[in-house]
């Protein structure tokens, strides 16, 4: 009997990191989830090596792809692969985004990724072009995150209002309520002191985007400025992938040949509220496809491309659709 090829998929981020295995027929096969990867090289490798392992299968001639959050430069993907290696697995290593550009478009369509969860990041693809945007913070011209952005500058404009610098916001309640906390300089000592870390701010991402929807001024002011900067990349990314060489359209013309991937905790968010702030004349630039299922379906589907797979873009995505990853610890 003809051994039965096998592809690896790995898709890490902050909170999660999902392992998948499929065969050549777009078969799943194993699905595993554990800790968050967004870590260092040795670390990252460590859950991915852990995860692969506890998948129960021999995937030693398997394709692989692995794509984690934080891995926005080639020393970085370089590390991370050479961390796998010495654990025995072996697999191309790109940033996350890239899973997500290929689970909300063919390999085919020119296409933008924006991922907005706890970062952001943006990639484009137009035939054999692709353009990565660095994500890495003020150093490299980014916003310091979309999740995280929000919370940060949540914190600042809450503290500002709260000693009269800045104008009143609802956030203040936000801020102070998230903790139980009496004052939001009560908050900035906790944080100094080191008793609270920045990931406990997490919780205030929605309360800005529910301040956003009610009107507040200074959440609007937020909301829409992360809004801006996602269609501002996305434009950019798509010129410089050479919106001309794929079309030379614009208007409804361009609309139905770029596709604009949206994915992350924030723009999958089920109320959908960051995606109502986007600006609406995006949609003339770009068809939509906002993903909703598992990004590692498109690490899976990345590593099909490699062997010449075609065709089972519906099949990988209903396989996820109706399985559960096996959660471990």
């Amino acid at each position: 009997m003809a051994a039965v090829t096998l592809v690896l998929g790995v898709d890490g981020g902050n909170s999660k990191t999902d392992v998948a295995v499929v065969t050549g027929d777009g078969e799943l096969r194993a699905w595993v989830r554990g800790p968050g990867s967004a870590t260092g090289p040795d670390r990252a490798a460590a859950i991915v090596a852990d995860l692969v392992q506890r998948t129960g299968l021999d995937l030693s001639d398997a394709t692989g792809g692995c794509h984690l959050a934080g891995v926005d430069l080639p020393f970085q993907a370089d590390a991370v692969r050479a961390a796998l290696a010495r654990r025995g697995v072996v697999a191309e290593v790109a940033n996350d985004a890239w899973a997500l550009l290929r689970a909300g478009a063919p390999p085919s369509a020119p296409a933008v990724a924006v991922v907005g969860g706890a970062g952001l990041k943006c990639v484009a693809r137009a035939g054999a072009t692709t353009v990565e945007f660095p994500g890495l913070g003020w150093q490299s011209g980014d916003l310091s995150g979309a999740g995280d952005h929000l919370a940060r500058e949540a914190v600042r404009a809450a503290a500002r209002a709260e000693d009269g610098r800045g104008p009143a916001t609802a956030l203040v309640d936000a801020v102070r309520g998230l903790l139980g906390l009496p004052s939001v300089a009560v908050l900035a000592e906790r944080l100094l002191r080191g008793e609270l870390t920045e990931r406990d701010l997490d919780g205030l991402v929605p309360a800005v985007l529910d301040a956003w929807r009610d009107g507040d001024p200074v959440a609007s002011a937020l909301v829409s400025g992360l809004a801006e900067e996602i269609a501002v990349s996305a434009r950019a990314a798509r010129r410089a992938a050479g919106a001309s060489g794929a079309s030379g359209a614009s208007g409804a013309e361009g609309r139905a040949d770029w596709t604009l991937v949206l994915g992350g905790g924030l723009l999958a968010d089920p109320a959908g509220r960051l995606l109502a702030a986007l600006p609406t004349d995006l949609w003339d630039e770009f068809a939509p496809s906002v993903v909703t299922g598992p990004p590692v379906a498109g690490a899976v589907l990345l590593g099909l491309d490699r062997l010449g797979v075609t065709g089972r873009d519906d099949d990988v995505r209903r396989a996820f659709r109706d399985a559960e990853p096996k959660v471990l610890p």
